[in-house]
């Protein structure tokens, strides 16, 4: 391995909480999955699990479609960042796409990836269901994935290594990855706010 001992340790560490970069992302951070405060609740929650497959069913189909659709934006936001991690603040850009705590915490794993420095190539296969739906306030939809790391991989940009595959030996390449979707009042969006992937989980 082209890194330090510390870098190898800090990744390593990483891919216990995200996805996107090898490292990010499911690869991701200790923590990401920690609670974090949302709109105060102002109705009782009305939990309507989804059967296994489904992606959306009466009476959260409406929420179901919103919220895949925000996920799907939140993969292709961070995965351009993991690209070009040093290209430019990815904040305001990941921003349309996740809430605390996700969003800081992955704004972190990219400077991390680009203090390397490191970029990702390649993305990951992914097949996405909605698995549960709350109709509280707020509104939140969990959806379970199942990434497919085959094809994704971490790449050295520092001088005399360029290109070279960082990615860690002991990182699943298939594994289970949930990820809590809220939607968020002025302006009305939602945003992935919590991110689990579930390593010793292969699918």
């Amino acid at each position: 391995m082209a890194w330090s001992n510390s870098w190898q340790e800090g990744r390593k560490m990483s891919k216990n909480c995200f996805p996107v970069a090898s490292l990010l992302l499911a690869v991701g951070l200790a923590g990401c999955a920690r609670e974090t405060e949302t709109p105060a609740a102002t109705a009782p929650s009305v939990q309507v699990p989804l059967p296994s497959g489904a992606r959306t069913v009466p009476p959260g189909s409406e929420a179901s479609s919103a919220a895949l659709a925000a996920y799907e934006l939140y993969w292709q936001i961070s995965e351009q960042a993991g690209r070009a991690p040093r290209e430019k603040d990815w904040r305001p850009e990941l921003g349309k796409a996740m809430a605390d705590p996700a969003l800081t915490d992955y704004v972190n794993e990219v400077a991390n990836l680009a203090s390397v420095p490191a970029h990702t190539v390649g993305r990951y296969g992914r097949t996405p269901k909605v698995t549960s739906v709350s109709l509280g306030e707020p509104p939140r939809v969990v959806i379970t994935d199942c990434l497919d790391a085959t094809d994704e991989h971490l790449v050295s940009d520092k001088a005399g290594e360029l290109g070279r595959n960082l990615d860690h030996p002991d990182q699943p390449r298939r594994y289970e990855f949930e990820a809590q979707v809220v939607r968020y009042p002025e302006p009305d969006r939602w945003l992935v706010q919590q991110v689990q992937p579930r390593l010793e989980k292969p699918c």
